[in-house]
């Protein structure tokens, strides 16, 4: 879909984008991951046309047409006393959308983002979460090819964070390229295909989420004792062992020796109590890659 090269963007002696590469590719779900100020607002700002870069650039994938984007900003500040069908009536005209054009993209946007029995409220009565939705609502006006979606469950309780879920799920399936940012990890490896984390402005990693879970192999063996008298033996065995008490765990490159390693434990007199087996969570290779 896009491929961003070196983008850079300063605001004065604040670098906010710092020579970012990355690709997002057609049919994904990408999220952008890093903790706050590390420039994924900005990135998606520059990626809609709201701020311009410094020096970069960033053009379709194999010589594709610019895809149509739909941008949800974090914030959106909305006209307090118009009423939620109105808004959107009004910002399908801005989209060059007319009579019964707007019509009909107005009132399929309501039924993806659940919103049909709203539309009558005022916007200052809506709730966060509601204006949540229809932020997304105004965003897929113009049938976008991309969707770049800034915390897009922010204010959402738990059963609408599901909901909205099913929403990009089901516009994924739909075809759509989907670009967004959170600070719910569960959610980010509940819903996104590929990830990106950036920090100071750069990206320190990405990768597929099935690769990212599945490259930090764990297990751990529980023993009927401590095991502090094989610490030394099982270090040497292996950097990546690790023990506290009764509890031994493999960490990567560990776990192919598992067996070598029970064999060893079992001949030392312990009784293997339990086995683990897990991969990474986000959370873990998140924490790590920002060391």
């Amino acid at each position: 879909m896009l491929k961003i090269e070196q983008l850079t963007k300063s605001f004065f002696s604040l670098v906010a984008l710092d020579g970012v590469d990355l690709v997002v590719p057609r049919g994904e779900i990408l999220g952008v991951l890093g903790p706050n100020g590390a420039g994924k607002t900005t990135l998606f700002k520059v990626l809609s046309g709201s701020l311009v870069a410094d020096h970069g650039r960033v053009q379709p994938l194999d010589n594709r047409p610019w895809p149509h984007i739909g941008y949800k900003p974090e914030r959106l500040f909305f006209p307090p006393r118009m009423r939620v069908g109105q808004y959107l009536s009004l910002m399908a005209s801005l989209c060059n959308l007319s009579g019964r054009e707007a019509e009909k993209a107005t009132t399929a946007v309501v039924e993806m983002t659940g919103l049909q029995d709203y539309l009558g409220k005022r916007l200052k009565d809506c709730s966060k979460g509601m204006r949540q939705r229809v932020s997304l609502a105004q965003a897929l006006l113009n049938n976008p090819d991309l969707l770049i979606l800034d915390e897009p469950t922010d204010g959402l309780d738990p059963l609408g964070q599901a909901e909205l879920h099913a929403v990009l799920l089901n516009l994924n399936e739909m075809g759509k390229t989907i670009l967004l940012s959170s600070h719910r990890l569960g959610e980010v490896t509940a819903v996104c295909t590929r990830i990106a984390i950036l920090n100071h402005g750069r990206v320190i990693y990405q990768s597929s989420m099935a690769e990212a879970l599945a490259e930090r192999p764990q297990a751990t063996i529980y023993v009927d004792k401590d095991l502090t008298p094989m610490t030394q033996l099982l270090h040497t065995l292996h950097p990546d062992i690790s023990v506290e008490g009764q509890k031994l765990s493999l960490h990567r490159d560990a776990t192919v020796i598992r067996r070598q390693i029970l064999s060893i434990l079992l001949a030392a007199g312990y009784d293997i109590l339990q086995i683990e087996r897990r991969r990474a969570t986000l959370t873990e290779i998140y924490s790590e890659v920002l060391k």
